[in-house]
This record gives structure tokens, C-alpha cells and sequence, in this order.
């Protein structure tokens, strides 16, 4: 004959196992919630849980050409909220980025108090004109500028790419954004009218 389990050892596993299943309800409540929540999530919150560099200093200025070589300057979009990202087509990250941006464009694409624009560091303007050529679906229309110096990058403090900056109306730094995002996400459009 076998031993009978002891009364002890049975109620201790029962109760450890009531413990661990509570614990893995809780977690998957909370994912559930963060996960369904993105949409409610507003203001502040929204962009806080896009895990930014929090900023209060003012947006450095620049202009530089786009690809058909037209000077574009940052203060054309003066009184806008800004999404400005730096990126170059040799950059994995930067690449696997471009889909969701242009998706946020095409959700603002009625918004005129908002403005996109993106800053190649890439040699050439033939070189990103090839890569859009071959990802135009990727990109969307952002406005391209170009600066082969990394002069910009480096003003507000860009050593790697891909790296974005949200800029309030009054044309201050409010979020650094250190690699990618997905900026199609609910909280990335709820973060970016919470400064409209």
C-alpha cells in the first residue's frame, strides 16, 4: 500500500497555487487594462507611457533643404505642435519606424495646427530619393530635409538615430523620443493633442 498524502502538504500546495494563479490574474488584468486602456489614456499619461526625455528648452532653430534642395526652417511651423525626427535610410530602427509615422500623418492629415518633419543624415539627397523610391508606401509624404553635418542632430543632443522630438506650439522641446516608436499607437496621437 501507498502513503496517503499528508492533510498538511495538500492544503499548503492548494494555497501555494491559489497565490501564484491570483498573482498571474493580476498580471494579465494589467496587460488586459494597458493594453485596452491606450485609447483612454490621454494627456500627460499618453505621453509618458511612450517613455520620453522629459524637456522644457527651447526648440533649436534650423533650416536646412529638402530633397529638391528648397530651404526649409523650423520656424515656418511656428505655432504648430511639431513631431521632428531624425533618421537615415542605412539605420534599421529608423526604417522599421517609417510605417507608423507616416500612418500618424495620415490620422493628422486634417490637422493644420500640427506638423511633421523628418531630417536625413544620410551623404545625398539621391540616396534617400532612391530609398523613398522603393518605401514611398512606407514613408508617406513627410517632409524630407537634409543634413549630411548632423549639425541639427547634434544642437538638440542626437548621437544615435532614429531619435524624434515633440515641440509645443511655443516652439519648446517637450519629449525626446530615444530610438523608435510606434507613433500609429493611440498614444501617440493622444500625446501629441494633449499639446494642441
Amino acid at each position: 500500500m501507498g502513503d496517503a498524502p499528508r492533510p498538511g502538504l495538500r492544503v499548503s500546495h492548494i494555497l501555494a497555487l491559489a497565490v501564484v494563479a491570483a498573482a498571474g490574474a493580476l498580471l494579465v488584468a494589467r496587460f488586459l487594462i494597458a493594453v485596452s486602456g491606450d485609447a483612454e489614456v490621454g494627456g500627460k499619461d499618453a505621453c509618458l507611457a511612450l517613455q520620453p526625455e522629459i524637456r522644457s528648452t527651447p526648440a533649436p532653430g534650423f533650416t536646412l533643404p529638402d530633397l529638391e534642395g528648397k530651404k526649409r526652417s523650423l520656424a515656418e511651423s511656428r505655432g504648430k505642435v511639431v513631431l521632428l525626427n531624425f533618421w537615415a535610410t542605412w539605420c534599421p530602427p529608423c526604417v522599421e519606424e517609417l510605417p507608423s509615422m507616416a500612418q500618424l500623418q495620415r490620422a493628422l492629415a486634417d490637422r493644420p495646427d500640427v506638423a511633421m518633419m523628418t531630417v536625413s543624415v544620410d551623404d545625398t539627397a539621391a540616396q534617400v530619393k532612391k530609398f523613398l523610391e522603393q518605401h514611398r508606401a512606407l514613408f508617406g509624404s513627410i517632409p524630407v530635409l537634409m543634413d549630411p553635418s548632423k549639425k541639427v542632430p547634434e544642437s538638440y543632443g542626437t548621437k544615435k538615430f532614429p531619435e524624434s522630438y515633440l515641440i509645443d506650439r511655443t516652439g519648446t522641446v517637450r519629449y525626446r523620443f530615444i530610438n523608435k516608436r510606434d507613433w500609429s499607437s493611440p498614444l501617440a496621437l493622444s500625446c501629441i493633442e494633449s499639446l494642441l
